[in-house]
């Protein structure tokens, strides 16, 4: 069985207009002259190449969850939760992408901000778009060994609108993903 994509790009009425993001990187220069990567992704290689992107961070890791909607209680969350863990071993962050995958990389919920014991990080956004930080030799070739392109192509954040998916089957992952980071509440 297939399971959704993250997001799908839909016209003003709602409906899906047919636009599938190429596979595909570019790298940016952000305000305060940061450098990053951004990377688009078909839904279906997002798992593959995220969890190869947080394999070249170096443990231990920290772990951001930004829950944006409460899928439950029915509410996008102004402002949204944030969750956070420290002290994370590589293994123990990819076990918990691979036994809860239908959250990470098929509900639009949160963000999923990895970093490493650097400044490295990978971010997942809800859209399915990532961004990589700093523009590193390592995540090129990271890239380019999964067979991406460096070309700069439209992403699913750059739609005029998006669908994120919400699935009732990863609320359970949810909660299952916060326990195997040992997740706290960050700030109040």
């Amino acid at each position: 069985m297939s399971l959704p994509d993250k997001a799908m790009s839909v016209g003003a009425d709602g409906q899906p207009d047919g636009f599938v993001p190429a596979a595909s990187w570019s790298a940016e220069i952000i305000p305060g002259s940061h450098t990053r990567l951004v990377v688009s992704l078909p839904g279906h290689r997002l798992e593959a190449v995220h969890r190869a992107l947080v394999s070249k961070l170096e443990a231990p890791l920290r772990v951001l969850y930004v829950q944006l909607v409460d899928r439950v209680g029915g509410q996008q969350l102004d402002p949204p939760k944030r969750l956070v863990a420290l002290e994370i071993e590589s293994c123990a962050i990819d076990e918990a992408l691979a036994e809860n995958r239908r959250l990470i990389y098929h509900d639009g919920r949160h963000q999923l901000w990895v970093q490493g014991k650097g400044p490295d990080k990978v971010v997942l956004e809800e859209t399915g778009v990532m961004y990589v930080y700093p523009d590193d030799p390592l995540f090129r070739e990271t890239l380019e060994g999964l067979g991406l392109p460096e070309i700069e192509s439209q992403n699913m954040a750059q739609r005029d609108y998006v669908r994120v998916t919400f699935s009732v089957e990863a609320d359970a992952q949810e909660v299952a993903f916060h326990r195997a980071m040992g997740l706290v509440p960050y700030g109040s």
